[in-house]
């Protein structure tokens, strides 16, 4: 064992005394110093900015309405005090299309105002709710605030009087800060935001300077090694010992990997106190990153010393490996990049729901498609909006359809196209569009609904209900209704006045991603916002009130279900609770999918079925007679309930409807392959199946730094909502098939040297 450790000892002392090593350690010194100066600070927000104002369309539409009331409120305040635009648009007698520019306005109109001396009065406040925070600053007499501490306190006092638009501003502002550079840059996130921001951050940064820069100089360096070791004069020495040539390789390639230790380790290390120093994020995962990259160099590397061997020169086993990378790349790009994105996940189906006219399905880019048995495919039927490959056309959120058989039609909420652009001037309001079946199904645009449009759900007796940021409101087409009341003030309730609130009054506003769910059998809802669960039932002469309120014991976005005896609670972390439908007391906890994220939960008409779809395709469904869950799929995509069955798409497309009692597949839907798809399952992913993958380990940096084992489509846009089409990232595989690679690039190395003819 000596003359092994002998020569992995010499193939450290080779690295530490590397020109190019140190040559690459002070470059990468370098990159620290260029960081560390890099830091952040708080600082209170006494202005706003686009994203602080939800839906400036419909708040313009509020200061109208207020600003045309009687009697005096915060409405007035702000159009009294306003400058010249925003006065303009509050004035206007048509709602027209908001520009940009608008929305600027809006949104300078309003930090003007925050300066007023006398923007508070008694009289405009004394029927709004005011916060704790807010009480504090009024005893101490608005007349001396000055500066900062007045802009505050009129920005919470407009926070109280328009909690649903502006309710969810954050306390705090974080600015980014470079010493004698610039001046400390506002950043778009919040405080809870910030940790996880940072995460990924660093995941994009060493997944550069590491994986791309340090292992490819790493390459060039040790390429010499294995030419080096079977020149005659080197090779005769070592030899000249009572050791094996296949455990001489096996030593000399531990030893290669030194470099690549070093070099990793002192950058990550320098890293990993920076941002623990400057940002307070002490991401100790980080550390594990230091084997996963040494991993990925040993996967280029075992390539290397197999060509070194064979041909005994550096420069073709540097040329080798760069082709080998090229390879590799070539292949998971035109899986990952061109047939996943462009031909196979566009068609892939999303959405289920069962109609009188037959099983229609929304596909990833929004297409409704329904299934032709003639012809053995879905057609598509109707075309929404949003189109293209899926990185572009996954921008919004399609809520539903559900339908709704007294007047045969879908109902679905759509977000507007391009929601973060649109998200960042602040007109996120959804539309409820209606498809009407007439030997086709023919969609037309509905009233606006209320701001903050998130569920739209139906009960036993066909009522739909949208639940929004103000509350639940029942859907009635006619227009009849007047408008609704809220905090003492009229909302806008859109186009015909076609919604109705029916409450509640306590835990409002709701703050999206919050999650909603009806009981099927009844109209009891269950709502979640931001950690607390709210169990409603509905009262004739008082709407929606809140009958049992409980904190839930973690955090982060969740989705949510309701029957007559179970309300359940699937949380991001891949956690399900079951809690009782009464008390909202939990009685059992499932996690059947790891840490995968849920991204639907359906309950059966009757209650006694509860299905469970997540984001890795993992399908889970419980029987609540029996008490017991179990796992039907591992590739969906989709799933519903009609009375006695459930339907789930997996294979991208196909869908299967399988009996609740029996677990019998009682019907299939599956298209034939066109010859792309044909091309896909028998040629593309089988190559990328058996060919190692060392770029994809960067999901496993991913997972280790940030904890996510899934990643949004919408990327920094993303809202955190759990509907939305996000990739589950295979973290085994690619670990299982590259060190299967390398023991059988090694196995062929030690083989070739034990025949080879020194």
């Amino acid at each position: 064992m000596r003359p092994y450790l002998t020569v992995i000892y010499d193939s450290f002392h080779e690295a530490f005394v590397s020109r190019v090593l140190y040559i690459l350690l002070l470059a990468l010194t370098l990159v620290l110093l260029a960081i560390a100066p890099l830091g952040y600070e708080t600082k209170r927000m006494v202005t706003l900015h686009r994203m602080s104002v939800r839906d400036v369309p419909s708040f313009v539409v509020e200061l109208r309405q207020q600003n045309n009331a009687e009697g005096e409120n915060p409405g007035k305040r702000i159009v009294a005090l306003a400058g010249g635009p925003l006065k303009e648009l509050v004035n206007a007698k048509e709602d027209k299309k908001f520009t940009g520019s608008q929305v600027s306005d809006v949104v300078d109109g309003l930090n003007d105002v925050l300066a007023k001396q006398d923007f508070y009065s008694e009289a405009a406040w004394k029927d709004i709710r005011l916060g704790q925070e807010t009480k504090v600053l009024l005893k101490q007499t608005p007349e001396k605030l000055t500066g900062d501490d007045l802009s505050y306190f009129n920005r919470l006092l407009m926070r109280d009087a328009f909690p649903v638009h502006l309710g969810n501003v954050p306390a705090e502002q974080l600015y980014l800060t470079y010493p004698a550079l610039w001046e400390p840059l506002p950043l778009p996130i919040t405080q809870d935001m910030f940790a996880a921001t940072v995460k990924y951050m660093l995941t994009a940064f060493i997944d550069v300077f590491v994986g791309m820069f340090a292992i490819f100089v790493a390459i060039l360096v040790t390429a010499p090694i294995m030419p080096r070791t079977f020149e005659p004069g080197a090779i005769d020495l070592l030899l000249s010992k009572p050791i094996s040539r296949s455990l001489l390789v096996l030593a000399k390639y531990l030893g290669g990997c030194a470099f690549v230790l070093l070099s990793v380790t002192y950058f990550l290390i320098g890293l990993w106190l920076i941002v623990g120093w400057r940002f307070d994020v002490w991401s100790n995962s980080l550390l594990l990153c230091i084997p996963v990259f040494l991993f990925q160099f040993a996967i280029y590397y075992c390539v290397s010393v197999l060509s070194g061997v064979m041909w005994r020169n550096s420069i073709v086993s540097i040329v080798v490996t760069v082709l080998f990378f090229y390879a590799c790349f070539g292949i998971g790009f035109l899986k990952t990049s061109v047939f996943e994105p462009f031909i196979i996940n566009p068609s892939r189906l999303v959405r289920l729901v069962d109609t009188e006219e037959g099983l229609v399905g929304v596909t990833q880019v929004g297409q409704f498609v329904q299934w032709n048995e003639g012809l053995k495919a879905w057609e598509v039927v109707l075309q929404s909006e949003r189109r293209g490959p899926e990185n572009f056309a996954m921008q919004s959120i399609l809520i539903g359809p559900i339908y709704h058989a007294p007047s045969e039609s879908m109902l679905y909420l759509q977000q507007p196209t391009g929601g973060g652009s649109r998200r960042r001037m602040g007109m996120n309001g959804a539309s409820l569009m209606t498809a009407k079946w007439s030997g086709n199904w023919i969609a037309e645009e509905g009233p606006t609904p209320p701001t903050g449009a998130s569920w739209i759900l139906q009960d036993a007796e066909d009522n739909v209900f949208v639940v929004s940021s103000a509350g639940v409101f029942l859907y009635e087409g006619d227009g009849t209704q007047k408008k609704a009341k809220f905090l003492g003030f009229d909302i806008p309730l859109g186009g015909n006045n076609a919604f109705k609130r029916l409450g509640p009054k306590e835990g409002v506003p709701y703050f999206p991603p919050f999650a909603a769910a009806i009981d099927p059998s009844s109209d009891r809802l269950l709502i979640e916002n931001q950690g607390s669960l709210y169990l409603l039932e509905r009262e004739k002469q008082k709407g929606y009130v809140v009958t049992t309120e409980a904190k839930r014991d973690s955090e982060g976005e969740a989705v949510v279900g309701l029957t007559d005896k179970l309300a359940v609670v699937a949380d991001k972390n891949g956690h399900i609770e079951l809690r009782d439908a009464q008390t909202l007391e939990v009685q059992e906890t499932f996690r059947p999918a790891g840490d995968s994220p849920p991204s639907a939960l359906e309950t059966s008409r009757d209650g006694k079925y509860i299905a469970v779809l997540f984001h890795d395709g993992a399908l889970w469904l419980y029987d609540v007679g029996a008490g017991q869950g179990s796992r039907i799929d591992s590739d969906a995509s989709a799933m519903a309930f009609d009375e006695d069955n459930l339907i789930f798409a997996d294979n991208k497309t196909r869908v299967r409807v399988q009996s609740l009692a029996s677990g019998e597949t009682l019907e299939t839907y599956w298209p034939v392959s066109d010859w792309w798809r044909f091309t896909y399952d028998w040629a593309i992913q089988p190559i990328y199946y058996v060919f190692p993958k060392p770029g994809e380990l960067n999901n496993l940096l991913k997972y280790l730094v940030t904890d996510e084992s899934t990643s949004s489509f919408q990327g920094p846009q993303s809202t955190g909502d759990l509907r939305e089409v996000r990739m589950a990232d295979n973290i085994v595989m690619p670990v299982v098939h590259n060190l299967i690679f390398i023991c059988v690039m090694l196995g062929i190395t030690c083989f070739y040297v034990s025949r080879l003819d020194l």
